[in-house]
């Protein structure tokens, strides 16, 4: 029964293609952003909950501190002395109980250069990731010039009317004004310390940054996560620049503070959240988000497409996209793509004809001159193959192509200029490249990945269930799912483990544990037996050695479906 209702799911549709939403209008301003503007506001102290006073609106970040019996504990300091001095002057007004304590959540400008301000003269514990305070070194002093020209442009430093910065109202960032206290306490993985009878976590999470922690305060359900959650969708990749951002582990850090069940989310960028079920439902949407670019990234670079055509296409499910926590406001979907791609496999595309691609200056003019002639694309292309031109050729072509991918005329002069980069080339690499690619495209050759059922059984019996798990997220028919929501319980007699796959609204969420919830189905199995029906391995043998002890057949084969390949 099994097997015959998985033969009759085994068509299915491609991945999702859409453009992209317009992010702009006539007007001076979007509507979207200056309400989102609004909702910053201006300078204000926030009580989230009794002795949390959250100083908004005095700069990029926020200034919260933590009232105990007899001090405060400062979570991050801004961007400058002065606009730290006149948040804590704002906490002031609510308490003047000595800061005994201070926690760098992490190495961005807008969380450390305002310490002196928040320390004074005191000698108080300054706590921190063990690699922030290389973070912290590597901008001032390594990437000081490039960054600090980005981040004025990114953030409209210079700009005579700033709307807002995404995430703040503004970046008060001045050189001559940094006030910067480094760490005297660091840590790896977690810490606990208690500082005016405040007991307080320290936990390493990376996202946003590698050296990015959270704070829980467990006796009251209260989490600070720094930047790894605000209200706006979140720097997968920031266009000022920054080192590759994992976005796997981004997602692992917020199944890990939603594993604490907090009832009051406290972040250092917009505004607190307060109750258990809407915390919840913000970080699982969050990381959801950043789940599904992620996986149907990675789904589409399996599938042999470029970043320009992944960014293009990939757009967060309608209940996502419309989510009042995931509005474009800071970060992208598409600059996220691009940077997904390029974590993952480096900079190129893949395509030949940008693999070694002209000198800028010469491309440009090579543009002009083409614009300028009015002469037909194709013509040209065939021109500059003729003329030896093979980089130009390639390059030409592949526009062509791209525009007429059907065409075979397209093809045929691509793999001619491509044959002729390889001709008498010095590196082996970039010559079997183009010589393959060229092949493919005359249709002499066909390169297609392997299917997973080729390796030797031994082989995929001797693999971790971790691994097929990591990967199966990223095979998901995300469009077929849009409107699923089905927890399914694993467990493996021979290895004792128990794993769960929760399949909702686009969004595989695998973990080795026990469900949240009640699962809609239920199987008992061994490893060797899942691993080989996933591989493909004697698919009907491997059935019957699943036990199905809660849902029907027919279930389990359309969960099965949706990861196809």
């Amino acid at each position: 029964m099994i097997a015959l209702v998985l033969m009759l799911l085994a068509c299915g549709s491609s991945g999702p293609v859409a453009a992209p939403p317009d992010l702009h209008v006539d007007a001076e301003v979007h509507p979207e952003m200056a309400a989102h503007g609004a909702l910053l506001g201006t300078p204000q102290v926030l009580t989230p909950a009794e002795g949390i006073y959250v100083a908004a609106g005095y700069a990029l970040a926020n200034v919260i501190a933590i009232e105990g019996d007899d001090g405060l504990i400062v979570v991050d300091t801004t961007e400058s002395r002065t606009s730290a001095r006149e948040a804590l002057a704002a906490i002031r007004e609510h308490t003047d109980k000595p800061v005994v304590a201070l926690v760098l959540t992490h190495n961005h400008a807008d969380h450390v250069f305002g310490g002196t301000e928040i320390v004074g003269e005191s000698d108080i514990p300054v706590y921190a990731h063990a690699e922030t305070e290389a973070g912290i070194d590597r901008i001032v002093n390594v990437l000081r010039d490039a960054i600090q020209v980005r981040s004025f442009r990114m953030f409209g430093v210079l700009l005579p009317d700033t709307a807002h910065a995404g995430i703040g109202l503004h970046l008060r960032f001045d050189p001559a004004d940094m006030g910067l206290v480094r760490p005297t306490h660091t840590f790896e993985d977690r810490l606990e310390v208690t500082h005016a009878g405040v007991r307080m976590q320290l936990v390493h999470a990376p996202g946003e940054t590698d050296d990015q922690l959270f704070v829980w305060l467990p006796d009251r359900k209260i989490l600070l996560p720094a930047d790894n959650i605000y209200q706006a969708f979140p720097n997968l990749y920031t266009i000022r620049g920054t080192p590759y951002r994992d976005v796997r582990r981004w997602v692992d850090s917020l199944d890990a503070m939603r594993d604490l069940q907090p009832e009051v989310l406290v972040p250092q960028h917009t505004h607190p959240v307060v109750g258990r079920e809407a915390v919840d439902e913000v970080l699982t949407a969050y990381r959801d988000a950043i789940q599904y670019v992620h996986d149907q990234t990675i789904r589409g670079i399996n599938e042999g497409r470029t970043p320009d055509e992944l960014a293009a296409s990939i757009r967060l499910p309608p209940h996502l996209e419309s989510h009042p926590w995931l509005r474009e406001h800071y970060g992208r979907v598409p600059w996220s793509v691009r940077n997904i791609y390029s974590g993952t496999l480096g900079w190129f595309d893949g395509r030949g004809a940008t693999l070694e691609p002209l000198p800028p200056d010469e491309r440009a003019r090579r543009y002009r001159d083409a614009f300028a002639s009015a002469t037909p694309l194709a013509e040209q292309a065939r021109a500059a193959v003729a003329a030896g031109e093979h980089a130009w050729a390639a390059e030409l072509a592949q526009l062509w192509r791209d525009a007429d991918p059907d065409d075979p005329d397209a093809a045929a002069v691509l793999a001619d200029a491509l044959a002729g980069l390889a001709r008498g080339h010095l590196n082996p690499n970039a010559r079997s490249w183009y010589l393959t690619e060229a092949l493919e495209l005359r249709g002499q050759i066909v390169n297609v990945a392997m299917p997973p059922s080729r390796p030797p059984t031994a082989f995929i019996d001797g693999l971790p269930l971790d691994a097929f798990f990591r990967g199966l997220p990223t095979r998901l028919r995300a469009e077929d799912v849009l409107d699923a929501d089905l927890v399914v319980r694993l467990t493996f007699t021979d290895v004792e483990e128990h794993w769960t796959v929760h399949v909702r609204r686009g969004v595989a969420e695998v973990r080795r544990a026990e469900p949240r919830r009640e699962p809609d189905l239920a199987l008992t199995t061994t490893a060797v037996a899942f691993k080989r029906l996933l591989a493909g391995k004697d698919r009907l043998g491997q059935l019957d050695a699943i036990t199905l002890d809660t849902g029907s057949p027919i279930t389990w084969a359309r969960f099965l479906s949706w990861f196809r390949r």
